[in-house]
């Protein structure tokens, strides 16, 4: 097997579907399914200023859904190239490592995130994802999946 990238298409549709990822985790948000806000929580990470914080994340979301773009390319060559179904299957999985290991240790590098053990402090003011990221509602995991089957979805569909 050879490994070809098309870093035209990567970069085009890797956009796309970040955009996409970024816009429908705002949906789902605004509809009510959860409460997890990751361009929050990631511009947190680097400014205290929760409105900075906000806009820095969309751009910092953005960025990284473009390097996991990546990533889904590459593992969808392992499964024989790119199809929409494939894009799910990989974003699918990339929402299990999210809810199951990522969220478990955000409170443990995030700087002003709190933790299950440790509550808030003045400095530590984010809720804790908790397991699967159910502190920010029953409805979170399944909002997590969606939206990175999503992302791989258009992936699949029109990365060539």
């Amino acid at each position: 097997m050879t490994l070809h990238i098309h870093w035209g298409q990567l970069i085009f549709w890797g956009f796309v579907a970040s955009l996409a990822l970024v816009a429908t985790e705002s949906i789902a948000q605004e509809l009510g399914l959860t409460r997890l806000n990751l361009p929050l929580i990631l511009g947190a990470a680097v400014t205290p200023d929760r409105d900075r914080a906000r806009a820095l994340g969309v751009l910092l979301h953005i960025v990284m859904g473009w390097l996991f773009s990546l990533f889904y390319v590459v593992a969808m060559s392992f499964l024989g190239g790119p199809k929409w179904y494939h894009g799910a299957i990989i974003g699918l999985a990339h929402a299990l490592f999210i809810c199951v290991i990522g969220l478990q240790i955000l409170p443990g590098i995030h700087p002003r995130m709190a933790s299950e053990t440790h509550g808030p402090s003045s400095s530590r003011m984010l809720e804790p994802p908790g397991f699967m990221g159910l502190n920010y509602g029953v409805s979170t995991p399944l909002a997590v999946f969606v939206t990175h089957a999503i992302f791989g979805a258009i992936l699949g569909a029109f990365y060539r």
